[in-house]
């Protein structure tokens, strides 16, 4: 027996699958990015310090190891300076900022609608997203 069909998305239907489609591909390729992003700063650290420095970490770990970046800046200049944690660290960062855009997107998307009460929901989880990354910085 063959299932009927489904009838095509109509009018607010379409634009919510639209939205959720962009929802979907900022999350694909922002984690598929990010872990990109992650694995030049691997491939960078074994280049630069040796298969070795991996293998014993504990023992032989480089001082550029223990400094977490504090700035966006601190992250920046490493990259001009083509430091393999400073890849990472970018890496890592594309990948934490990846669904708050999700949540951004969501809440335009919302308010384009006119539907007030998701817009009060996305923001306050959007609020509660830079909340913690103000908490977390400081």
């Amino acid at each position: 027996m063959d299932r009927p069909a489904p009838d095509p998305p109509q009018g607010d239907d379409r634009e919510l699958a639209s939205v959720d489609a962009l929802l979907s591909q900022v999350l694909r390729w922002g984690v598929l990015v990010s872990a990109a992003i992650i694995l030049l700063g691997v491939a960078l650290f074994v280049v630069q310090e040796g298969v070795p420095a991996i293998l014993f970490a504990p023992r032989g770990a480089p001082a550029s190891w223990n400094a977490d970046p504090q700035s966006l800046g601190i992250v920046l200049a490493g990259l001009a300076l083509a430091r393999p944690a400073a890849v990472t660290d970018l890496g890592l960062l594309l990948l934490m900022i990846t669904p708050v855009v999700s949540v951004g997107i969501a809440v335009a998307a919302f308010a384009a609608r006119r539907d007030w009460l998701y817009v009060a929901i996305a923001g306050f989880v959007f609020a509660m997203l830079m909340l913690g990354f103000a908490i977390g910085s400081a």
